[in-house]
């Protein structure tokens, strides 16, 4: 811990413990200095932070005194107390599908974009552009064109927070009475986007995708390219170019991690064979989920539509325009070289591993960065042992998930000789 945090905390649980009340006086700068035989710019720096945090003041003629009082310090118990009591658990082995390697994002170049961003005073001082700063968008053209062929311009683009939020704005330029398909594989939370509209749902079977919408007089489809198959596997180029054929069809392309492959070869994006597709892309699982940035690709027809619509903006400015000098400083690119790179090594360790030490069949999630083992076992007994184990997973539907995104190899090893050891049990 450093030296400043060391003071700062000193003076924090004071006051949050009773021990400092409000309108105390604590020890000048200089006083302070002195004490804890640190340098005066330790002592201001940690003096600073208990000032923005709303523990003490400065005072004229006094100096630094408390200025939380007692109904503050209450109210900071309690929202610590909920915090911790809200706080997601942590595991030893985390193989949960949602998990992502977070030691492969550098942080510490993020924060640099950031903080310049911050100290931006004109930038901050407004809303941003309802269709996503003008930098980014040109910055993801150029990236979209290296890794997905797709050529488009920075007015076809809208950047949002996620697929969802602009899922909801494109299905508000839509005519209400179009029919939706909708593969029978397709995520609760895309799926609820069209029934809170109201649109006429039909169901697609992967199987016999191009009949069903032939059959069901679909005019709107919707698909996940990357995840398309009960097996998990991404749309094939045979069915690709059925479907980019299809006439009066309209496409909206989930391409969820399209351009992270390092099991396969990379797939043609429909968007780049076809008018009538809409792209939806984000990055919450090649950067960080916290990282709320996603983007849409529209048509020509939906351009005009969309430039004649209101709508505000959903995703934050300043990490737009952090984002838009990530990836024009080539750090994006070479970030995705290097996950993918990870990724071919993590997933073949893990199916090393779950060949020796679990015999059940399993099948490569390559955009979700997970194995899925197919078993059958008791779920709440299965689920009880892993939490006593300490071992986080994903069981859906007589499958287990087991993602490699986040662990090294030793952790790999010892969690699938866990789960091993519960399979036998159950």
């Amino acid at each position: 811990m450093k030296k400043y945090e060391v003071i700062y905390n000193t003076y924090r649980d004071s006051i949050l413990s009773g021990i400092l009340k409000y309108g105390d006086r604590i020890d000048s700068i200089r006083e302070c200095v002195k004490k804890r035989n640190v340098s005066k710019t330790t002592v201001e720096t940690a003096y600073n932070k208990l000032v923005m945090d709303g523990f003490i003041a400065s005072q004229e003629k006094v100096g630094y005194v408390v200025s939380m009082n007692s109904e503050q310090v209450l109210l900071h118990h309690e929202i610590l107390d909920y915090s911790s009591s809200h706080k997601e658990k942590s595991y030893d082995y985390d193989f949960r599908v949602q998990s992502v390697s977070f030691d492969s994002f550098e942080t510490t170049i993020w924060k640099r974009y950031m903080k310049n961003v911050l100290n931006d005073k004109k930038l901050m001082s407004s809303y941003g552009l309802s269709q996503g700063e003008y930098g980014l968008r040109q910055a993801l053209c150029k990236y979209v064109y290296q890794n997905r062929n797709i050529l488009c311009f920075p007015e076809q683009m809208v950047i949002g927070s996620n697929y969802q939020s602009l899922l909801y704005i494109f299905c508000g330029m839509l005519d209400k009475d179009r029919v939706v398909g909708l593969s029978t594989l397709v995520d609760e939370q895309a799926k609820q986007v069209f029934l809170s509209y109201g649109f006429h749902i039909e169901y697609l079977d992967p199987d016999h995708f191009i009949g069903d919408i032939q059959s069901k007089h679909v005019d709107v489809v919707y698909i996940n390219t990357t995840c398309f198959s009960v097996n998990k596997q991404s749309m094939d180029e045979k069915m690709r170019k059925e479907l980019t054929c299809l006439s009066n069809i309209l496409i909206l392309e989930d391409d969820y991690n399209g351009e992270l492959v390092y099991a396969s070869k990379i797939k043609t994006s429909l968007f780049s064979k076809n008018k009538n597709v809409i792209y939806f892309s984000s990055f919450s699982r090649l950067l960080l989920p916290s990282l709320r940035i996603g983007y849409m690709i529209l048509n020509e027809e939906y351009t005009k539509k969309y430039c004649a619509s209101f709508f505000g903006p959903t995703a934050s400015k300043i990490e737009q325009i952090a984002f838009s000098q990530y990836i024009v400083d080539g750090y994006l690119q070479k970030h995705l070289r290097k996950l993918v790179r990870e990724y071919k090594e993590r997933h073949l360790y893990l199916k090393e591993l779950l060949d020796t030490y679990i015999s059940y069949p399993c099948v490569l999630d390559e955009s979700h960065m997970a194995y899925w083992i197919e078993c059958v076992v008791d779920e709440k007994k299965f689920m009880r042992l892993c939490e006593l184990k300490s071992i986080a997973i994903t069981y859906v539907k007589d499958q287990i998930g087991l993602s490699f995104a986040s662990m090294n190899q030793e952790l790999m090893k010892d969690g699938v000789i866990r789960l091993a050891e519960i399979l036998k049990e159950c």
